[in-house]
């Protein structure tokens, strides 16, 4: 640059220029860049289109915009393939569906539509604002699709919520790779069908696809929902340890996520201290995987340690605290951790931040706090507030709070039967059976049914999944015989059902 300008190329040369402000945009000093661009007494779309590409994947949108116009109305340049290809992606981020559809509309009167980049920007354009119709116009119209124009418009569909077609484009690929298999795990995964996501998961292993980074990001949460930890340390071992794929900070953090909630937190502990690199997001999976298995002295250790990081703590640190506070009823720490979330680190609490102290005052016997506590929000205590609160009365036989709190669900959700489970249980500590009976009465008159419960377990690598009362399963003679064996043990040992 320095020989350049002494030469006084950089004014007079626009492939000079040019280099220079690819180099500069290139390594993202976008300042120097922009310098350069300005300096240049010549330009081609070369040029304006390195500056809009430039500021577009830094993420300056707004930049690559004012660019893209200047070059258009002021700098006699018409934009090519690639620079429309940038403006869109600056469109896209800046949430400006009306000025995709201008974009549009040019591509299509200047006959631009035959290019297969131009066509996969403007689906994936049309993939961020959510407009399925407008994406399949484009991939419709083209003549040649590639992987990459097939894989997005597959998750447009999973965006949108239509898992099924986004299923049957994935099937009608006539070409797929692995990018394109973690999109559909990912959508599986994602619309809580967990099932489906491991499934697709080992179809892609057995037809001899490697995994890249983004597939185990997806399949991991999955594993995690199933309680697959046998399939989660194959995975583990298979692609971590062999080095077939890198573990970054995201995917270091989704194996602590699903070794923590498959109940191996010494495995999660352990690649935790591994960790070269660790985020706000690996010490909040820590946090919370310590919270759910009540070890509260754990996640306040976590906590001090982490503010030692110099890593700011977010919401979600905060929920793993009151979280943890409220299975160990440590009613003063919750209190101080409420208070120091708002005015230590200026972070409003939300609906769930609030469920917890709730929580944590009802299980402590604090219920008119309590009660209180779900008043004074500044939103709606919602289904998790007013729920926590019932609960809490439920432990501790309170019927009239637990009459209000119910009185609230009821509204939010009448066909929720745990919320008549509950009073129910309520009404029964307290001998009062002339309520119990007119909420049973209530519940059928209403039409409300318990939902059956659910849960599964993993034997030899496979997903075993239990609903209540169920006599569709091809062993239930067997589970039902296993049951009433573990329920006669449970009984010789004192054991009391609440119901």
């Amino acid at each position: 640059h320095c020989v350049a300008l002494k030469w006084g190329f950089v004014g007079r040369s626009v492939l000079v220029g040019n280099a220079l402000v690819h180099f500069y945009a290139d390594h993202g000093s976008l300042a120097r860049a922009r310098r350069v661009f300005d300096e240049m007494s010549e330009r081609d779309v070369v040029s304006w289109t390195t500056m809009v590409d430039g500021y577009a994947r830094r993420g300056l949108a707004d930049d690559a915009w004012r660019v893209f116009c200047r070059m258009v109305v002021a700098g006699g340049q018409q934009p090519n393939e690639v620079t429309l290809v940038a403006a869109l992606s600056a469109i896209g981020q800046m949430g400006l569906l009306a000025l995709g559809r201008r974009v549009h509309r040019y591509v299509a009167e200047g006959g631009l539509g035959g290019s297969i980049s131009l066509a996969n920007a403007l689906i994936d354009m049309f993939r961020k604002f959510g407009c399925k119709s407008s994406a399949r116009e484009v991939f419709d119209g083209m003549a040649v699709k590639d992987v990459y124009s097939w894989t997005t418009m597959v998750n447009v569909y999973a965006k949108c919520g239509h898992l099924e077609s986004a299923a049957q484009l994935f099937e009608d690929m006539p070409r797929r790779n692995a990018v394109s298999w973690s999109c559909m795990i990912a959508a599986y995964s994602q619309a809580n069908q967990p099932e489906e996501a491991v499934r697709l998961f080992k179809k892609m292993i057995e037809e001899n696809v490697e995994p890249i980074n983004a597939t185990l990001v997806s399949v991991l949460p999955a594993c995690a929902q199933l309680g697959c930890l046998d399939l989660g340390r194959w995975i583990y071992d298979n692609y971590i340890v062999s080095g077939k794929v890198v573990l970054t900070v995201n995917l270091g953090n989704a194996f602590i996520d699903m070794y923590a909630k498959c109940g191996d937190l010494d495995a999660a502990s352990r690649l935790f201290a591994e960790m070269g690199e660790r985020n706000v997001v690996s010490w909040n999976s820590m946090v919370m995987a310590h919270a759910v298995h009540g070890q509260s002295e754990q996640v306040l250790h976590l906590f001090e340690q982490l503010k030692g990081t110099g890593i700011v703590p977010d919401e979600i640190t905060f929920l793993g605290l009151l979280s943890a506070c409220s299975h160990s009823g440590l009613v003063s720490e919750g209190r101080r951790y409420f208070k120091e979330m708002k005015m230590g680190y200026q972070i409003e609490p939300k609906a769930e931040h609030y469920a917890c102290m709730i929580d944590l005052l009802g299980k402590s016997g604090l219920l008119e706090e309590a009660l209180e506590v779900a008043k004074g929000m500044p939103m709606e205590a919602g289904e998790a507030g007013w729920g926590a609160l019932l609960n809490a009365c439920r432990v501790h036989g309170n019927v009239e709070i637990g009459e209000c709190a119910a009185d609230k669900l009821v509204k939010l959700d009448p066909s929720d039967s745990g919320i008549y489970v509950l009073m129910c249980q309520i009404y029964a500590s307290k001998s009062k059976w002339d309520q119990v009976k007119m909420l049973r009465m209530l519940m059928r008159d209403r039409g409300v049914k318990k939902n059956p419960g659910c849960s599964s377990i993993e034997v030899d690598g496979k997903c075993h999944e239990f609903l209540a009362a169920d006599v569709l399963h091809v062993h239930s003679e067997d589970i039902y015989a296993a049951l009433k064996n573990i329920y006669i043990h449970l009984k010789l040992e004192g054991y009391v059902p609440l119901t």
